[in-house]
This record gives structure tokens, sequence and C-alpha cells, in this order.
């Protein structure tokens, strides 16, 4: 089975036709760290920008669905796609101080800034209700990242501005966009570079920092990947899950009600349409959020017991949590999953549809005018073509519709193919289960139709690792518990003040 694809790459493609925000993937690993004396972050300070009201989608009405057969007269379409109505959400620059970590002052234009950098990057539309639990994640986020590189700038660990813009490039190059393109989206939304700049380089400090205390500590000799070896074997009867994490620590007792809400927040942000691996990499305050919160491949009986049986009966895509296990709370993402080994796996070929059975549908609408430019519907057809190549089930059509306003969608239910168009019939007998049909033109505007019917899950069975990849995991598990120890001393040992 293939992985899941995140709805990263879904909202990215919207972003690539020019008509939406790009949520973006977590950083890459960096292979390659320098020291450069002179302060923990040697980058340029943050510019002085006014922060403009940030846009966000009303849901657009129902329109119906054209009858699509040759027949049909034209409709009058309903107008074409705008920019979404601007809600503020932030406040103008303000002096006032947002927070205190051991004498430095994180300030609410700071607050303001990385607010509208995380709803840019994340997909996430704020509401006035949501707004407040988002400033509040994002401002525990902005504590954690100032003990981070107080304790860095303790040790002169530093990064340089090629680290940075090599993982600016990395993140481009997985959206397939250009890190000019990243930049400009940024300072659209009101954000400075700069600041996009500053929290990728404080990732990357935090990743130096863990690995230079504990790196060398962390010796995984033979014997232990024998054992882990023999584990796997002993296991290899069991399902293999693919996992990714977003970690919330719970460090004093009188916390817990607060992260349990943040947490379930989260969840539920990403329930919504956020991207777990943008999420992740905001907020999860272990060191896999460098990795956009992956862990890698586990077996059924790995992990705490609490967050085994979270995974075991998720389907790939599936969020589990908010789980409380050893330190705080859990949010999980089922990205893939491997049968037991030896597991028989059917390879017949899967057999073509049936033309004529019912099918159900689900549509999304980019309204056109009759006379339209050629360049927007080219724009349009390449919107479709990404969301086409992207968009896993129906239920991330709706999602979409919210993104750009003035778009349509419908649940059409159970379609009898014989009932449309033979253009529409056509396309539609060359799709399976869950498929997009090839996008077209219709008197409304650009047609998005998607089959809502699910494939059965193609199984794969699980194959023992090498020594030198159960190496390498046994490290990278190692290094993001001793990641984890170490913030959660840190901020037990920090004077926190939170105006």
């Amino acid at each position: 089975m293939g992985t899941v694809p995140s709805r990263k790459h879904l909202l990215g493609a919207l972003y690539a036709s020019g008509l939406a925000l790009l949520p973006f993937g977590a950083l890459g690993q960096t292979s390659s760290i320098s020291l450069l004396p002179g302060g923990p972050i040697p980058v340029a300070p943050v510019a002085d920008v006014e922060m403009p009201e940030m846009p966000m989608a009303p849901m657009a009405e129902t329109a119906p669905m054209p009858e699509m057969t040759p027949s049909t007269p034209p409709v009058a379409p309903p107008p074409m796609p705008s920019m979404p109505e601007q809600v503020n959400i932030t406040a103008p620059r303000s002096s006032g101080i947002a927070a205190i970590v051991n004498d430095h002052v994180i300030s609410d234009y700071d607050l303001d800034q990385r607010t509208a950098l995380f709803v840019a990057t994340s997909g996430v539309r704020p509401t006035k209700e949501t707004l407040a639990q988002i400033r509040a994640q994002v401002l525990r986020s902005l504590e954690d990242e100032v003990l981070e590189l107080q304790e860095a700038n303790k040790h002169k660990i530093t990064v340089t501005k090629a680290d940075v813009d090599r993982a600016l490039k990395n993140i481009a190059d997985d959206n397939h966009l250009t890190p000019e393109q990243i930049l400009g989206t940024i300072t659209q939304a009101g954000v400075s570079a700069n600041v996009f700049r500053q929290q990728l380089a404080a990732q990357l400090v935090w990743q130096k920092l863990v690995s230079a205390r504990y790196g060398t500590d962390v010796l995984i000799n033979d014997q232990q990947v024998d054992e882990a070896m023999q584990r796997l074997k002993q296991g290899a009867d069991k399902p293999q899950f693919l996992v990714s994490e977003i970690f919330l620590a719970v460090d004093r007792p009188e916390d817990e009600a607060a992260i349990r809400t943040s947490a379930e927040q989260i969840a539920q942000q990403i329930k919504q349409g956020a991207p777990f691996t943008a999420v992740a990499s905001q907020f999860s305050q272990s060191p896999s959020a460098a990795d956009g919160g992956d862990i890698g491949w586990v077996v059924q009986g790995q992990l705490a017991d609490e967050l085994d049986h979270a995974v075991v009966d998720l389907r790939p895509g599936d969020i589990a949590g908010p789980v409380r296990a050893e330190g705080g709370y859990y949010v999980l993402q089922l990205r893939d999953r491997r049968e037991p080994f030896g597991t028989k796996i059917d390879d017949k070929a899967e057999a073509p549809p049936d033309p004529n059975a019912p099918v159900p549908l689900a549509r999304l609408l980019v309204p056109l005018p009759p006379n339209v430019d050629a360049m927007v519907k080219d724009r349009a057809m390449q919107l479709a073509t990404n969301v086409r190549a992207q968009v896993r089930s129906c239920t991330d059509l709706p999602l979409i519709a919210k993104e750009l306003q003035g778009s349509v969608f419908n649940d059409l239910g159970m379609v009898n193919p014989q009932e449309l168009a033979p253009e529409l019939r056509t396309g539609l007998a060359k799709t399976h289960a869950g498929e997009v049909v090839e996008p077209f033109f219709s008197p409304a505007g650009l047609e998005i139709i998607m089959r809502c019917d699910q494939a059965p899950p193609k199984l794969v069975a699980f194959q023992l690792p090498s020594r030198d990849q159960l190496q390498q995991q046994l490290f990278v598990q190692q290094m993001s518990i001793l990641g984890k120890s170490y913030l959660r001393d840190l901020r037990r040992d920090a004077v926190v003040e939170t105006r």
C-alpha cells in the first residue's frame, strides 16, 4: 500500500495554481550543519512590516448541478471566484508584552507575526472562536523556542544562513515550488520573510543542540541491534505501522487541563483539514517535529501501551488522539500499514468497473463566466489537474470549497451513469473507486467530479529491515526520548510569565 498523501500536498496544489495559500511540510533532515560565531541565529532581524487583515473564505452558496446533455441550454454561471473576505486576526504593531521567558520578552507583535505565519502555512482558517486557542498554542511554541535558543546560545550552538537556505529549498522542492514563491506567499500574508526563516533556524538549532549534547552518548552497538532484530522477528507475525506524532508535554500537574485542551484543538484542526506535518512542525515538542512528526515504522507492541492501542485499529490517513501517555499528550497519524510477515497477498488485477453500475459521486464547481479569458481557463484547469492528482477522498472536496470563495461543493449521492452526458459517462468509465474524473468545462464553469466509493486496501507484507536501517531507527528513537526530556527540564527550570 502506498503512503497516504498528506493535505500539505492537496492544499499546496491550490497554491500552485495561485488560488490558495500553501501549507508547507516539515523540515527535512539536514546532514551538514556548520558553526558560525556571533549569535545563535545568524539571520536578519524582522523587518518593520504592518500586519494586514488575513483572508478567510466563507462558505459558498450551493449551486445546482447542470444537466450534462448536449441539449442543455447554457445557464448563467455564478460570478468568478474572488479573493476571500478579510478577517482581522492580528492587532496593529504593538509594544505590548505577550510573555517573558527568563527575562526575554516575547512581544505581542512577535506573537501576531507567528500566528499569521502559522495561518498562512498550515491551511487553517481561524474563526473568532478558535483564534484565541491558536494564539495560545503559538505562544507556547514561541516560549519553548526561546528556551531552546537560550540553551543553544549558552553552548554556542549556531546555524548558518546556508543551513536555513538549504532547509527552505527542501520545503520548496517538496511542494514543487521555488524558495522565492514560498517567501512571496509569506509576505503576501503580511508576515516578514525573516520570521519564517528564523523559525526554520530555530528548529535546526534545536536539532543540532540535542545531537551535540546526546549524539556521542547514544551508541547503538551490535548487541542492541541483535536484540532489536530478534524482537522484530518475534513480532513479525504482527502488523507494522508508519506513524507520525504531535507531542505536548505536561510539565506540571496544574497544566494538565490546559494541555489537554490544546491537544484536542490540534486534533480537531487536523481533522478539519490542517496538514499534520505543518501542525507538528509548529506545535510538537518532540524532536520529530523537525521531520513533520515522522517517527517511522513501528511494530505492534513497540509503542507505549496507550499509543499502541490507539494506532492498531486506524486506517491509513486516520488521526488518533489526544492520547495521554507518559510525559504528556499525543496526537497520532497512521500514514501506512504493513501486514504480518508471510501474509498472502493477492496480486490479481482489479476487475474492470461496471460502466453501468450506479456510483456515488461528489462535485466541486469552480464557476466561470461563459467567455472567460483563456489564461484564466488555463489557470483553472491547472488547479483541477493538481487537485485530481492529490485529492484523497470526497471528504477533501468541501475543505477545498472553503478555501475558494465562490466555489461550490455538492454531494451528488448515487448516480446512474446512463443518465449522464456522453462526455462525463465516458470519463467516469475510465475511473476506479475513489478517483477523479478528467476535469472538464460545463456551462456553469470548471467541473471536478469524484467517485466516493472506496477501493479495497492493497495489502503489503512486512519485511525485516537491514541491520543498518535498524541501527538508525534505534538511534532516532533514543534521540527523540532524550530531546523530549531535555526540553521538559528546560521548561521546568525556567521562569515563564504569560501576560
